[in-house]
């Protein structure tokens, strides 16, 4: 199959139309324009790997050197294509300045079409190679994030901490997939880590699969790799996270949401410890700890046909309760002081401690959010306190029903709205001290200002 997409950039004096039908047999798609004025929307719309720009394009403004700008627009608009300069044989001089600035290559107009095929080609290889090293970093950054993290803390005395405590004792180190079940918030991710760091794989990977995709070949490549038959030197295989996570621990948190096809993969891996990467012949051998969250009642998911039954059944023999916070309201205020001393290293405050009356208002609310909801609030009381004692005032609680005596925002996002405009409203929009008070650069506090357009 041929690959790379071509974009011709001729105001139709030059050889583009006679080029377009040379160079359609060697790849993907050949396409070519020569109104300057439609060039920002071609490079915005247009999925090309390589423009193919004549030095002589039109609509160069006064002062600028021929087809330097338009070289210079087309990585402005998008540095991601690569640009082959057309022109004279007496224009090397220029060729090379277009290369210095950042032409991958130039031609001459009397074209020698296999020599121009074979450098295309060249470009379109060597650009697909950047991007998959691209792709395998940032496979690579998220690993590193898991790593850095820091270990686990589940705090708690509670008779529901301590059965579930117990019910974890008696998995750790077996090699069988575990089930999580917990309300949304309720801690599951934290548990996962806390069975790996006490397992025998502590020194290899914990990785979370939290970017469940919506079709199922894309997700079965993400989960089990994706097996690459054509062009093999120059396409290489692509891991999943199974074979990323060998050897250690793999948490994937929401499995209701997985398609019954990739279930029966999951299946596979229990009977016979081995996977199938998508588009392979066979299967593969693997080896890691399973575990598996839920927030959904998977028996009724298996009464309505979307969840394997096989599955529910091995993983029920083997499920642990993570308790929602409305059941361990003992447990709130060793976890407050753990949020509340974590917050203040974030947000470079002194310590604080709760009030009394801050304690009590705690334990009564319901706490829908469980323990991500406490987190937030705490994070938005520690933010708000002027004083060295979190008072009821600084949660901001509203005096209705005890199950709702805090205002918090319905999901994190509103909650990182509302946060990141108090910061600003407070440093009356410097954005250098906003994004020193939540602890984040000022591209990252830019980024949030665009996207929830404050």
């Amino acid at each position: 199959m041929s690959v790379g997409r071509i974009l011709i950039i001729d105001d139709g004096k030059g050889p583009g139309g006679a080029l377009e039908m040379a160079l359609r047999m060697d790849f993907e798609s050949v396409k070519s324009f020569s109104n300057p004025n439609l060039l920002p929307f071609y490079l915005k719309t247009e999925k090309a790997d390589v423009a193919i720009l004549d030095v002589d394009f039109s609509g160069v403004r006064e002062g600028e050197e021929r087809g330097l700008y338009w070289l210079r627009e087309i990585k402005r608009i998008n540095p991601r294509i690569e640009v082959v300069i057309l022109l004279e044989e007496e224009d090397v001089m220029l060729g090379e300045r277009a290369i210095e600035e950042g032409a991958a290559n130039f031609a001459f107009k009397r074209v020698n079409t296999r020599e121009l095929v074979a450098s295309l080609r060249s470009i379109v290889q060597l650009k697909l190679m950047k991007e998959r090293c691209e792709l395998v970093e940032s496979r690579f950054d998220g690993i590193r994030k898991e790593l850095l993290q820091s270990k686990p803390v589940i705090q708690g005395s509670s008779v529901p901490y301590n059965r579930m405590m117990y019910a974890i004792t008696g998995v750790i180190d077996t090699p069988d997939a575990i089930l999580l079940q917990g309300e949304t918030g309720s801690g599951k991710k934290t548990v996962a880590r806390y069975i790996h760091n006490q397992s025998s794989r502590r020194n290899e990977l914990f990785l979370e699969a939290n970017h469940l995709l919506e079709r199922e070949t894309e997700l079965g490549g993400y989960l089990f790799g994706v097996k690459k038959r054509n062009y093999p030197t120059a396409d290489p295989d692509l891991p999943g996270k199974f074979q990323l996570a060998e050897g250690g621990t793999l948490y994937i948190p929401e499995v209701a949401k997985i398609p019954l096809s990739v279930q029966d993969q999951f299946l596979r891996y229990m009977e016979k410890a081995v996977v199938e990467p998508v588009g392979a012949s066979r299967s593969v051998p693997v080896n890691v700890k399973l575990l598996l969250g839920t927030a959904e009642d998977l028996k009724s998911l298996v009464e309505e046909g979307v969840f394997h039954e096989e599955l529910y059944r091995r993983l029920s023999s083997k499920a642990i309760e993570i308790p929602a916070l409305r059941h361990r309201v003992e447990d709130i205020e060793d976890i407050a002081n753990f949020f509340i001393s974590q917050s203040c290293a974030k947000y470079h405050k002194g310590p604080l401690r709760m009030s009394a009356r801050t304690l009590e208002e705690l334990k009564l609310n319901q706490w829908p959010g469980n323990i991500s909801e406490l987190k937030l609030t705490i994070e938005k009381g520690v933010i708000l306190c002027e004083e060295e004692v979190l008072r009821p005032e600084d949660f901001r609680f509203r005096p209705v029903a005890q199950s709702q005596l805090f205002k918090i925002p319905d999901t994190i996002e509103e909650m990182e709205k509302s946060m990141i405009k108090k910061a600003l409203e407070r440093h009356k929009n410097n954005h250098s001290a906003a994004a020193a008070q939540l602890g984040i650069t000022r591209q990252t506090l830019y980024n949030k200002i665009r996207k929830y357009k404050l």
